[in-house]
């Protein structure tokens, strides 16, 4: 990975108007994000999908009440 960042560092470095400006400075100007951020928003995206479908798979069984205590219209019955 580190040979990817460096190949992104020389390309933005080679456009022109943007040599004198930091790595970090180039990639805000181009609306680009490291190479590093984009790894860890793949790994974000991934966790939230993994996340996702195993509340569909389990997600009936955890959000089930039984509301058969309840007075209609006015929620859970109080003792």
């Amino acid at each position: 990975m580190e040979l990817l960042e460096r190949v992104q560092r020389r390309a933005t470095k080679m456009i022109r108007g943007l040599e004198h400006l930091s790595y970090e400075e180039r990639l805000r100007e181009l609306v680009v994000f490291s190479l590093e951020k984009t790894r860890l928003r793949g790994d974000l995206i991934a966790a939230f999908q993994y996340i996702k479908r195993a509340g569909k798979k389990y997600g009936e069984r955890l959000s089930t009440r039984d509301c058969s205590d309840s007075i209609k219209g006015k929620g859970p019955k109080m003792d």
